[in-house]
């Protein structure tokens, strides 16, 4: 019996996923596919997109990406020194949108239809929510689910 392996494809990391039990939805915009699913963290809510798209050279890109639910326009400047210290300090790409949301990419390119065993997936995309995870905590700051941080007094 020989063991089929896993190439990285999109279709391949939904199964992963959904062996695990993950809800998640395939959607598509612009003829480009995607996975997206809700995540609950205990400070938000935030949703997790994943694709994989075949560029030139035989490559493949793929990309996790999370977005907060919840908005920081009324912190924008404090929150992009976060990042912007958080950018160059860890691994990763942190933005904020023009309606508050913080973004985490993760963006990798890869020979097209590389192999991408389950063990791998999993290690990346645990690795890349556990940095939003803590990203997020930070956001929210004092509290039970993140680090205690001192406010600076107005």
């Amino acid at each position: 019996m020989t063991m089929e392996t896993a190439l990285l494809t999109l279709d391949t990391l939904a199964k992963y996923l959904k062996e695990k039990e993950v809800q998640l939805d395939m959607e598509e915009n612009n003829g480009q596919r995607f996975i997206r699913m809700g995540w609950r963290f205990e400070m938000g809510d935030a949703a997790v997109l994943v694709s994989v798209n075949d560029g030139p050279n035989n490559t493949s890109r793929l990309e996790v990406t999370c977005v907060t639910q919840k908005t920081y326009t009324e912190r924008r400047e404090e929150v992009v020194n976060m990042l912007n210290d958080r950018n160059r300090e860890r691994a990763f790409a942190r933005s904020i949108d023009t309606d508050g949301n913080v973004w985490l990419e993760y963006v990798g390119f890869y020979p097209t239809l590389a192999e991408m065993p389950q063990e791998t997936f999993d290690t990346l995309f645990g690795g890349v929510l556990m940095h939003f995870q803590d990203d997020y905590a930070t956001l929210e700051g004092p509290g039970p689910h993140g680090p205690q941080l001192q406010q600076p007094q107005a």
